[in-house]
């Protein structure tokens, strides 16, 4: 979704399963013994940048659409968002809590969003202090937020494609049927 972000930054986001899948597609050679950085570089150094930008922007919109499901799913959970009872529409806190099979995941979820028009978010989890995504966690912070009516989907200036907008209004704005 950040297409602003250096090419060099967004392919090294991808994982080694799709960089070897798109030397297997485009029939590169000289690339299955490579690990992870050196994989990155062979791709920078072998591929057009367009087809790049445009096999990073597939990824990423996948990760999204993907994990935004899961999100949806998990923002119903009172347990696992909890937001904090002083979050308005400028500045949101909340706690995201998982419960796995090997214990709790935990992270602190924070949006700032003074001006609508710009919004920062946070969270401690490694895909987006690591990677920068906007990540599943608060993804359910956001869904939550929408459910708790601290602002509308049109008000949100984070990061957003149609589809993904089209999955929220279909599973958390949907209205109940009015049985006859």
């Amino acid at each position: 979704m950040r297409k602003d972000l250096p090419l060099e930054l967004r392919v090294s986001r991808l994982t080694v399963v799709s960089l070897r899948n798109l030397c297997d597609t485009k029939k590169l050679s000289g690339w299955s013994n490579l690990l992870k950085e050196e994989l990155v570089g062979f791709v920078l150094d072998n591929m057009d940048r367009k087809a790049l930008e445009d096999f990073c922007s597939a990824q990423e919109e996948i990760y999204f659409v993907e994990n935004m499901a899961k999100a949806i799913k998990w923002a119903g959970g009172r347990k696992v968002v909890d937001l904090d009872p002083k979050s308005d529409d400028t500045i949101v806190n909340a706690v995201f809590s998982l419960r796995k099979s090997d214990g709790y995941e935990v992270y602190h979820v924070r949006f700032v969003n003074q001006t609508n028009e710009d919004v920062d978010t946070s969270c401690e989890c490694v895909d987006h202090r690591e990677k920068g995504y906007f990540c599943p966690h608060q993804m359910a912070v956001l869904i939550r937020c929408l459910q708790e009516g601290l602002f509308t989907l049109d008000q949100w200036a984070g990061p957003m494609t149609t589809e993904v907008e089209d999955l929220i209004q279909s599973n958390v704005f949907r209205k109940k049927r009015v049985r006859k």
